[in-house]
C-alpha cells in the first residue's frame, strides 16, 4: 500500500478541528457561553451544492451525497460533496461561517483530488470544531485482508493519535474495520471514527471528525450515516 491519501485525508480533518476549536478557545469572551458566538456566524442564505446532493430522502431530514461511484447520506445540515464538482460552493459556504474558517477553507481548495467525497456540518458546536466527514480511496492487492490492512494502517498513524476501538463490522453487504480514534494536540482534544471497507481490490475510508466534547452526541448519526455507504457500479 504506497498510496498515502486516505492517511492525508485523516489528518486534514484534524487540523480542521483543532484550527476551530483555536480560535474559540481564544476569542471566546469570558462568562459568556461559546455558543452564543457560534450561533451569530452560522449562515443560512447560501444553498447547499446540488451536483452531488440529491433532496429526496429515505431517512427524514438527510440529504444523499454522490461522487465518482459512491453514494451516503448525511443530516441536511450538512454541505459538501464531490469536490471536483463542487469546490467553489463548498468553499464558498465554508468561509460564510466567519473568517475563523477561512484557513480551513484554503486547506480545501488546495487538496480537491484527496477526498473522493467531503462535507461539513454547518451546524456548528460550543467548542468551534468543524464537524466533517470525509471519504477517500486506496487500491490494494485483492488478497489483502482487512486486518492486515488496518495492522499497516496504524504504523502509519501519528503518534497523538491513540485507538481507543477496534473491530471488523458489517455495513450493509460490505465488511469493514472500524477504528475510534482520539487525540489531543496543543491541548485540544478530538476524536475521530474511521471505517475501512473492502471492496475487491481496493478500500474506501470514511472518517468522520469532531470534538471529544461532540463526539457522543454525534456518534450516532455517524454510524447510522456509515450504514448508508454505497458503491454504484
Amino acid at each position: 500500500m504506497k498510496s498515502k491519501t486516505w492517511l492525508y485525508g485523516l489528518c486534514v480533518l484534524t487540523l480542521m478541528i483543532i484550527m476551530g476549536c483555536s480560535f474559540f478557545q481564544v476569542t471566546k469572551p469570558s462568562g459568556e457561553p461559546s455558543s452564543i458566538a457560534v450561533e451569530a456566524v452560522v449562515p443560512t442564505e447560501i444553498p447547499h451544492p446540488t451536483p452531488t446532493a440529491t433532496v429526496q430522502s429515505t431517512i427524514p431530514g438527510w440529504v444523499k451525497f454522490e461522487g465518482r461511484n459512491i453514494e451516503i447520506w448525511l443530516p441536511d445540515s450538512y454541505t459538501g460533496g464531490d469536490l471536483t464538482q463542487d469546490l467553489d460552493l463548498i468553499v464558498e459556504k465554508l468561509r460564510s461561517l466567519g473568517s475563523e474558517y477561512e484557513s480551513m477553507a484554503n486547506l480545501i481548495e488546495q487538496n480537491p483530488d484527496v477526498f473522493v467525497i467531503w462535507a461539513f456540518d454547518s451546524v456548528v458546536g460550543s467548542s468551534g470544531s468543524l464537524t466533517s466527514v470525509a471519504i477517500t480511496t486506496e487500491k490494494v492487492l485483492s488478497a489483502i485482508s482487512i486486518d492486515t490492512y488496518l495492522d499497516t494502517a496504524l504504523t502509519q498513524f501519528p503518534s497523538s493519535f491513540v485507538v481507543t476501538d477496534r473491530k471488523i463490522v458489517k455495513l450493509n453487504q460490505y465488511e469493514a474495520g472500524r477504528l475510534e480514534i482520539e487525540f489531543t494536540i496543543s491541548g485540544i482534544k478530538g476524536k475521530e471514527l474511521l471505517y475501512a471497507i473492502k471492496d475487491g481490490n481496493k478500500f474506501w475510508i470514511i472518517t468522520y471528525g469532531t470534538s471529544a466534547d461532540e463526539y457522543d452526541d454525534r456518534l450516532g448519526d455517524f454510524e447510522q450515516s456509515a450504514r448508508t455507504f454505497k458503491v454504484n457500479d
